[in-house]
């Protein structure tokens, strides 16, 4: 196994175990802020004295992240001040990594079995050959096993 390749069986490792985890819960109504908040009984006023800011700024990060355009620096900088810490993550929408990689090889060999078997159709060499499906699901799985350079094209 290549460096590469182990670079890359540990990080699907990790986006998978982070894709379980992240099944457990989900974002709150109120946002985190809020959420965590009302959960350690601190206020906004305290809040904003932690971050030596007005509370007006505690109130905007708090709709900011409601509208989802707070960003990850600010959002991290108001865990801190109530003692937590900022938990993100860039996960499958739903199954595993191997899944995405998978139905990308499947795109892939689809385009090229197809353009292989016009081809093969005009020379009249058809007969005889495997399923297209078939066909595509074992291309698939090579492409998925060397994943070449321009494999996302």
């Amino acid at each position: 196994m290549s460096v590469s390749s182990a670079k890359q069986r540990q990080a699907e490792g990790k986006i998978n175990q982070a894709s379980q985890v992240a099944q457990a819960f989900a974002k709150p109504l109120g946002g985190w802020i809020a959420t965590f908040q009302e959960a350690i009984g601190m206020s906004a006023p305290t809040l904003a004295e932690r971050l030596s800011v007005s509370r007006n700024s505690v109130y905007s990060s708090i709709q900011k992240e409601k509208a989802g355009t707070i960003s990850l620096n600010q959002l991290n900088k108001m865990a801190e001040a109530m003692g937590g810490k900022l938990v993100y993550a860039i996960i499958p929408h739903k199954g595993a990594v191997e899944e995405i990689v998978m139905a990308q090889a499947r795109r892939k060999a689809k385009r090229i079995i197809q353009r292989t078997r016009a081809h093969m159709a005009l020379e009249e060499q058809i007969e005889g050959l495997r399923s297209q499906e078939e066909m595509i699901e074992e291309l698939a799985k090579e492409i998925a096993r060397e994943m070449p350079r321009d494999f996302w094209k």
